[in-house]
């Protein structure tokens, strides 16, 4: 995890982990029911971490999580609870939003062609994630080589021709970026 909850304890680095397997991957391993905006119920929820290493966590403690972390994973809402991206399960976004003109993706050297020729494709998620910024779009890009290449997103212009954007946190999500609106950073 980086820096990026570096203010958290690793209690809560862990219950954060623990969290996105859930929410974003395998409610069913708890029997939670996750609605089509990937909504649960927090007491359900919580009582599923009663048979945990995070039987400690409480509603304030998940709240605590949500307010101190520097990735806004999660959110409440009237007593339910979501991730906000990176999911593997269903889960339809419908508040679409328009991005700023830029947006930035970090990728690994041998991706790039292919990436370029056919667009960028969810691979195993549901949405591709954009960076807001080229030093997230590296820092992201890291985890899966040293040295990535950061893809500059036309994004306002796709926007305009129709693809659609959700933002979800500090990142913007989208089903698909034909390659027209990508260009390598140079």
């Amino acid at each position: 995890m980086g820096n990026e909850m570096s203010e958290l304890s690793e209690k809560y680095k862990r219950l954060s982990k623990h969290l996105s397997y859930l929410l974003r991957h395998h409610p069913e391993e708890e029997n939670l029911t996750i609605d089509d905006k990937g909504f649960v119920s927090l007491k359900a929820v919580l009582k599923s971490l009663e048979t945990t290493k995070h039987s400690w966590a409480s509603k304030d403690d998940i709240e605590y999580l949500i307010e101190n972390s520097s990735k806004k994973r999660f959110e409440i809402k009237g007593g339910k609870i979501r991730a906000l991206y990176g999911h593997s399960i269903d889960v339809k976004i419908k508040e679409k939003q328009e991005p700023p003109t830029k947006l930035y993706h970090g990728t690994s050297p041998k991706s790039v062609d292919s990436i370029l020729d056919e667009g960028l494709k969810p691979m195993g998620r549901q949405y591709v994630h954009l960076s807001i910024s080229e030093q997230e779009a590296l820092r992201v890009g890291k985890r899966h080589h040293p040295e990535p290449i950061i893809l500059v997103i036309d994004s306002l212009q796709a926007w305009k021709d129709g693809i659609e954007f959700y933002k979800r946190g500090d990142l913007y999500l989208s089903e698909q970026i034909p390659p027209e609106y990508l260009n390598v950073n140079s």
